[in-house]
């Protein structure tokens, strides 16, 4: 089931050039997610009714181009197929030509939060979305390659603004840590065209975090490779294209 949405570009969701930050473009897809399954009737009453929840574990974002301050964009979202616990959700971002700004494939998982373990997706969600049991095919989704050096790094701290519905620290926040381990004057100075994460562990209020970067430079494009980490265990891989 395709369910678009169209959303206006507000001036505090820019950066410097007057375009959308990336962290925005993810916030914008994150919220479509959860929008839809609003849509479909397995929204978040449905996820506290049934002690269940999707958790985010892969994004794969391609940004062919960012959309500006008061810019329209609609987003469009497909699930595309159920395999065991996991779901595929494609989200497409074009402007008011129709001309693709933005495309993601991700990779999400369905868990019982009280468990906090991974079980099977019920025949009821694989309607709900419109499918099938028998859509089972996955959606390609690269995956971040691991720092190889500590080049960069930078330590925070899980703030009870970055807990989210599931309360643990929000996916979006793990990619902010990333690009905050960068020098400003790169950030400043060039954009990220695709950012590969890839969610191990979730991390709670009140726990150390550590950040940790490297960067490979060729002909056609600069690369960062980033480990985030909570009491020494990885958290999440994360890899940005820069141009």
């Amino acid at each position: 089931m395709t369910w678009s949405r169209t959303y206006d570009i507000p001036y505090f969701l820019i950066d410097k050039d007057r375009k959308l930050r990336i962290t925005a473009l993810l916030q914008f897809l994150e919220d479509m997610a959860i929008r839809h399954s609003e849509a479909c009737g397995v929204g978040l009453d449905y996820y506290h009714k049934n002690g269940v929840a999707w958790v985010l574990a892969k994004w794969d974002v391609e940004i062919f181009s960012y959309p500006g301050f008061n810019q329209q964009v609609t987003i469009t979202t497909i699930p595309t197929s159920f395999r065991s616990f996991f779901g595929f959700r494609m989200l497409e971002v074009r402007d008011e030509n129709d001309e693709l700004l933005a495309r993601a494939h991700t990779l999400w998982v369905f868990v019982d939060t009280k468990r906090k373990k991974p079980i099977p997706v019920t025949d009821e969600l694989v309607r709900a979305y419109g499918l099938t049991r028998d859509q089972k095919e996955p959606l390609p989704i690269d995956a971040p390659a691991p720092p190889v050096s500590e080049e960069m790094q930078a330590m925070f701290q899980v703030r009870p603004s970055d807990i989210d519905t599931n309360r643990h620290v929000n996916n979006i926040r793990f990619v902010e840590w990333a690009l905050d381990t960068l020098p400003v004057d790169f950030t400043q100075n060039h954009s990220v065209r695709r950012v590969l994460v890839d969610y191990r562990k979730e991390l709670k209020f009140g726990e150390p975090v550590t950040a940790i970067a490297d960067m490979v430079r060729n002909e056609e494009e600069i690369i960062t490779r980033h480990r985030i980490s909570g009491d020494q265990k990885t958290a999440s891989l994360i890899m940005f294209k820069w141009t």
